[in-house]
């Protein structure tokens, strides 16, 4: 039986915005009360997804703009529902004959797949956030294309300055982008959002006495003051002068601390383990160990969608659904998966607000918002003297070859050696290997240096024995 349609069109509400703004629920109103009477009669149940994104991207060298990239893109994404048969289609041509064109390729892709009784859309939820999320900087809107770029060629001079070792600087980029969404469902959810993003990057070169090195930096957030470029770059200068005259180690055993954009990236191959898709299809190193010890009890790891300024932060998530924070390890213990509306209802779950939409272009999937280690107590500082003596690990070649399904890894190793507590000398050539569930079941001590990069955010971390190969 066909349910009766609970939707009505409602202004999306938000405070403090400049007057040339608009937000998903403003600027799309008329397209989506269009297309809501259009399927009313033609579908059981439907889902429309709108999103609107612009941006820019510049580039310096030599002091000037290289390259100055301008974006923008708009469009619809439709879920519809016939007999428990899904189909999608989605368009960015938002014109009265797309839109009919946009109905008809959904329908017929419906026709096409085998019923699935799990398939089903959220209700709208009693009450959802009302804390400060810190996704929006109004100030992005005033401020003038003279500016931006200056950010540009700030980044690029105060990685040249440094030192002047530093001979070369690649890719001193500075990006930032305007993103509104609003999604709507035949039952009442109705639900905008609106965010900005900023981001640079730059690599640095630095060269002495035959020997070269790179180093890299990046600095992210929401709001414009969150990206300081002048540290940026001296950060990326330093990291490549640091490792000039490295050498190379034998072989050994001996404990590491990983630097904390390190521990993201095993973060990022962790990170589909805790997808209930993944669960269930076989293809988590985490199946079947919910409750049992899987790490150190020194790691509490959470995905948190309300996170204030987190990159992944919204009020709802790819399905409408409100964001939760939610405990994925608790001191060791795989204490919970995430789930979406259709892995949840498969297995016999609550959602826990993890649908995942970058675009239009494509359905809601599991996936994390801001997934963290929880920081400890220690700073880096500390965690080196409490090393002692080993491997400051600050950089790896590889992480893409790590497997996640079963958790092995195999990457190449640049960093730092510690003697009594202190930086030593830069080591360059080494290797290492292993299991990420053994490498965090031997987590000594998290710092609190937590840092993001993206969604994903850790600690540096103190690992009480690893084995280094080096050189023989």
């Amino acid at each position: 039986m066909k349910e009766k349609s609970k939707f009505r069109v409602q202004k999306s509400e938000v405070r403090n915005l400049p007057s040339n703004a608009s937000i998903g629920g403003q600027e799309s109103e008329g397209i989506i009360e269009n297309l809501v009477k259009m399927l009313n009669h033609r579908v059981d149940a439907w889902e429309i997804f709108y999103s609107s994104q612009s941006g820019i991207a510049i580039e310096a060298k030599g002091g000037a703009v290289d390259a100055f990239k301008v974006s923008s893109s708009q469009g619809i994404g439709l879920r519809v529902l016939r007999g428990n048969r899904a189909g999608f289609a989605f368009t960015s041509m938002l014109s009265g004959g797309s839109i009919d064109e946009l109905i008809d390729n959904a329908i017929m892709g419906s026709e096409g797949v085998e019923p699935d009784e799990f398939i089903s859309l959220p209700s709208p939820a009693s009450r959802g956030t009302e804390e400060e999320l810190m996704t929006f900087d109004p100030s992005l809107v005033q401020m003038s294309e003279e500016e931006k770029i200056n950010k540009a060629v700030s980044l690029e001079q105060s990685a040249k300055g440094f030192d002047p070792r530093i001979t070369k600087v690649r890719k001193a980029s500075y990006h930032e982008s305007f993103v509104t969404t609003r999604i709507v469902n035949f039952k009442g959810v109705d639900a905008g959002d609106m965010a900005t993003f900023v981001s640079s990057s730059i690599m640095a070169v630095a060269e002495d006495k035959g020997d070269s090195q790179m180093g890299w930096e990046m600095g992210m957030g929401h709001f414009a003051s969150d990206v300081d470029v002048v540290k940026v770059g001296r950060g990326a200068a330093k990291r490549a002068v640091d490792m000039l005259d490295a050498r190379t180690i034998k072989t050994i055993k001996c404990p590491v601390v990983i630097e904390n954009v390190i521990v993201c990236e095993f973060m990022e191959v962790l990170a589909p383990s805790f997808l209930s898709d993944n669960i269930v299809k076989g293809k988590s190193m985490l199946r079947g160990k919910k409750g049992e010890k899987v790490f150190s009890p020194n790691l509490t790891i959470w995905d948190n969608g309300l996170l204030p300024n987190g990159w992944g932060t919204s009020r709802v998530d790819g399905e409408g659904v409100p964001r939760h924070k939610t405990c994925l390890v608790d001191k060791g213990v795989c204490a919970a998966y995430l789930y979406d509306t259709y892995w949840a209802k498969r297995e016999g779950a609550v959602s826990t607000g993890s649908a995942a939409r970058s675009n239009f272009k494509s359905v809601a999937t599991v996936g994390i918002s801001n997934l963290y280690m929880e920081k400890g107590e220690k700073d880096l500082e500390g965690l080196l003297a409490s090393m002692d003596k080993g491997l400051f690990i600050t950089n790896i070649l590889g992480a893409h070859t790590a497997n996640p399904i079963t958790g092995d890894f195999s990457f190449g190793a640049t960093g730092l050696w510690v003697e009594g507590g202190k930086i030593s000398y830069p080591v360059r050539g080494a290797a290492i290997a292993g299991n990420i569930l053994r490498l965090f079941s031997n987590v000594e001590f998290a710092g609190r240096d937590l840092r993001f990069i993206g969604r994903v955010g850790a600690p540096s971390l103190l690992i009480s024995e690893m084995e280094i190969s080096g050189v023989n």
